[in-house]
This record gives structure tokens, sequence and C-alpha cells, in this order.
């Protein structure tokens, strides 16, 4: 009990260094460009012990659970060398975690025009499966992360050329709400187990890279759904601005129903990959009681921590981030909502569940070569400037594509000059860093901005998540250049032997 106690003050002090930064510059903004009120003000403080305490369990029950399936399952797979079987469950795997992310279920209630929310939940997690199936067989057979990723990127820009461009920013989103909390870890971990079991030294390399591929897949399906579907995709009527909190019943009221929601949403979530790791222990693993009972508690963990943090998240931070949005951008001084969005940017990071757990795992695999901070302080960076385009996008209502081919463009030239291993760490990273706060923050802040312009947010808003997950991915690429250039650099040089004997010729 001891043990428990001590290892979750850790994760908690963990957590409050990560969160608090975020809270202070949410809580400084309210106070200078929102009429004050106390209940509003207890709210984002009461939304920010919520995320202290919800990362804190979730941290631990993902050491305990998530990652423990997810490496069980890979190296056994990897071990029966049966290609079939491997195959299907990828697939299955790729589909189950996808279908039931809370984030992809808010992003397709948003769109309408499509004849239902399911056929962009199917697609998408089709898209997911069809990938993390390819990125199985690119594990097992070696194949270049490198070739994989850049023609994907390149079909997803050609086939962009063609897409309705009301649908684009919706395609390009996916990249991020594919990924969650739980499917992160999961995946990741099933990639590593599936490397282990190999002999080589390209095992280190081969672990990174399915959270990128499984977060293209799904571009790729919403594109070529789009070429069926046509111009038919528009953004659900937005209405008014969400109104703060202003008194103790609704501030109740609003943590209750997001509780509700998440205690379904979230559950919906952890069961499909629970199952699924429990009718493949029965029929392949056969671990003893005690570890699945302490998977189990992990879970537990997972869950009450995720439905904890995501209702801070939503009560407090979801509307104050509208209110904001709208607010600043409807002032005279609109501009500076771009150094501000820059600030958001770089703390944002430190709030997300899913980065903390790719840099742990980054740091053990690499030995201590490429630490949590350095990698924590680079995708800061990234979203940092991704906030500054995303701001100026819709300030400017300048069109997505102007913004995300280049990205893209940069990001595969990038990749040929990037070392391997930094290759699928640099990609698994933007698909982490667009996370919760992304979909429940920055999201409503660009749909508060559309508001205040009076501008389109499916043209405008839309596209966000895709942009913050693209800039982390080139600042981990240059990083990895970087530091490939110094390790080369650093090593001894051979120096050419001159011989100290003069040869005399006779004539």
């Amino acid at each position: 009990m001891k043990g428990y106690l001590r290892e979750f003050g850790e994760k908690l002090k963990e957590s409050a260094i990560s969160i608090l930064p975020f809270f202070a510059i949410i809580t400084i903004l309210y106070l200078i460009f929102l009429p004050f009120n106390i209940f509003a003000l207890l709210s984002i403080i009461l939304a920010t012990i919520f995320m202290i305490l919800g990362m804190s369990a979730f941290n631990i029950g993902v050491d305990m659970s998530t990652m423990k399936m997810g490496g069980y399952v890979g190296s056994n797979l990897s071990g029966s060398r049966r290609l079939s079987l491997m195959c299907i469950l990828s697939f299955l795997l790729g589909f189950l975690v996808t279908i039931a992310e809370p984030d992809l279920m808010v992003l397709a209630e948003q769109v309408t025009g499509v004849g239902s929310k399911w056929l962009i939940l199917i697609t998408v997690s089709l898209g997911t499966g069809i990938f993390l199936l390819l990125s199985t067989i690119r594990t097992i057979f070696r194949i270049s992360l490198k070739t994989i990723l850049i023609v994907s990127y390149l079909i997803a820009l050609i086939l962009s050329i063609f897409a309705p461009s009301n649908f684009l920013p919706l395609a390009y989103d996916s990249i991020g709400v594919t990924t969650g909390a739980v499917s992160v870890p999961f995946i990741m971990a099933f990639g590593l187990g599936i490397c282990a079991v190999r002999s080589g030294k390209n095992n280190q390399e081969d672990g990174f890279g399915l959270i990128a591929l499984a977060s293209i897949g799904p571009v790729i399906a919403i594109l070529i759904l789009s070429l069926f579907i046509g111009n038919g995709a528009s953004a659900n009527p937005s209405g008014e601005v969400v109104e703060m909190i202003s008194s103790a019943s609704s501030w109740g009221g609003s943590i209750l129903s997001s509780i509700l929601s998440y205690l379904w949403e979230v559950f919906v979530v952890i069961i499909p990959i629970f199952l699924f790791f429990l009718i493949y222990n029965f029929l392949y693993l056969k671990l003893p009681k005690n570890s699945i009972f302490r998977i189990f508690i992990g879970l537990i963990y997972c869950y009450l921590g995720l439905v904890v943090f995501l209702t801070g998240v939503s009560s407090g931070y979801l509307p104050m981030a509208d209110i904001l949005g709208f607010t600043i951008a409807s002032a005279e001084l609109k501009w500076i909502m771009v150094p501000l969005g820059v600030v958001i940017g770089f703390f944002l990071v430190f709030a997300e569940p899913a980065v903390h757990v790719l840099n742990k795992q980054v740091e053990d695999i690499t030995g201590g070569v490429i630490k949590k901070k350095t990698m924590l302080i680079g995708m800061s960076i990234g979203v940092a400037i991704a906030m500054s385009l995303i701001v100026m996008r819709a300030l400017f209502a300048i069109d997505f594509m102007y913004i995300i081919a280049p990205l893209v463009v940069i990001l595969v030239v990038l990749s040929l000059y990037t070392p391997n291993l930094f290759v699928g760490i640099a990609f698994d990273s933007g698909g982490a860093a667009a996370g919760s706060l992304s979909a429940s923050f920055v999201l409503p802040l660009l749909i508060g901005i559309c508001k205040a312009m009076n501008i389109d947010s499916m043209l405008y808003g839309f596209g966000t998540i895709a942009i913050i997950s693209i800039l982390p991915t080139i600042v981990i690429q240059i990083m990895g250049i970087r530091y490939n250039f110094v390790l080369n650099k650093s090593k001894p040089k051979k120096k050419k032997i001159v011989s100290s004997i003069t040869i005399i010729d006779f004539d």
C-alpha cells in the first residue's frame, strides 16, 4: 500500500509541474480579458485539480495495464511467426482502438452532410486498421519506415488536389483524433513487443512508427471517401458563444454532466481493448491470474484517471477557450492572439497525458540517449509554432492548403535526411501532441475566433489538430538531423600515418 501511495505522490508532483503553468496562463488571460466572476475562477481552479489528479492516476494505470497488454500481445504474436494471424489481429486492433475514441466521436458529430456520423467513424477506423496492419508487415519484413511514410504523405497530397476543399481540414484533423490517450500507449507497446523477440541492430528503430502510420491511414481514407461524397460536408451550426459559468448550480451541473458523459465514453474506449486482451490471453498467452488482476487494477486507474482528467478539461477549460477566442478576436487588438497562441501552445504539450507516456518510452528504449526533457521541449516548440500558424489562419482567413501543403513537403524532405531512429519518434510525437487538450481546448478556441470573425469554422477552424500534429514532427526531425551531425563531428577521425623513414634512391 505504501508503495502505491509513494508512486501516486511522485506522479502527482510530475502532473502538477506539467499542468500548473498552463493553468497560470489561462487564469491570467481570464483576469485580463473577461469580466471577473468568482464561480468562473473557481471552475478553472477545480478543473486544474481534476486534471492533476486524473493525469496522476492515468499515468500509473498506463504503466500497470495498457503498456503491459500491448507488450504481451506484440511479443507473443511476433514469436508465433504466424503472419496471417498477425495481420488479422493488427487490423482488428487498429479498428477497435479507433472507432471507440471519444475525440473521433466528437469530430464526427460536428460534421453534417455526409449521411451519418457512422460513415466517418467507420471510414477512419478502417484507415487506421489497414495502416496498422501495414505497419506490422513493415516491422516484420524490416521495410524502410521512411519509404512508406514518404509514399503515404505524397498519396495524401495528390488526393488533396482532387478532394473537395471543405473536406481537407476534416481529413487532416483525423491525424490527431485517432491516436488518443489510451490507444497511444497500447499501440506503442504492441510495436515494441513485436520487435522485442527479434534479433538485429534495427530493433530500436523499428519499435517506433506504428502511431505515425496509424495516423496517416485515416487521412487517406477520408480523402478517398470525399471523392465519392463531393461537397456535402459542413460543420454543425456553432450557434451562440458558450456562456461562462456564473453560479454554483451551473458550475455543479457542468461537472456532473461531464462526469456522466465521460464515464460512458471512456468505458467504451477501454472495454474493447480489455476484452481483446482477455480473449487473446485465453487463447494464447495463458498468463497467471495475479497478472491479469494487476492489469485489471491498472485499467481501473486508467479509467478513473481519464474520466477525471477529461471532466476537468470539459467543465473548466473548454467553455473558457470558446469565450476567450471570441472576446479577444472581437477586440481591436485581435493580432495579440498570435503571441498568446504561441505561449498557450508551448505549455499545452506539458499537460497532454499521451505526451508523457511517449517521452518516457523514448527515453527507456533509447537507453537515455534521447531524454524526456529534450523531447518535451522539442514538442513544445513545435506546438507553439503551430499555434501561431493556426491563429493567423483564422484571423486572416488563409486557405488550409496554403499551410498544410508546404508543411507536408517540408516533412517529407526532412525525413530523407533524418536518422532512422528519429523518423519513427518524430512522426509518433505528432500523434501524441495532438491529444485531448487539442480537441477540447484549442479547437473551441479557434471556433470562438471564427465566430468573432464571422467565417466558416469548417474551413478555418477544422484543420487545427492536423497542424498541431505536423509541427512537432518537423521540430523533432530537425533535432535528429542536428544530433546526427554532432555525433559524426565528435567521432575521432583516422589520421594518416606518415612514415618517418627516408627512402634514398640510388642510381
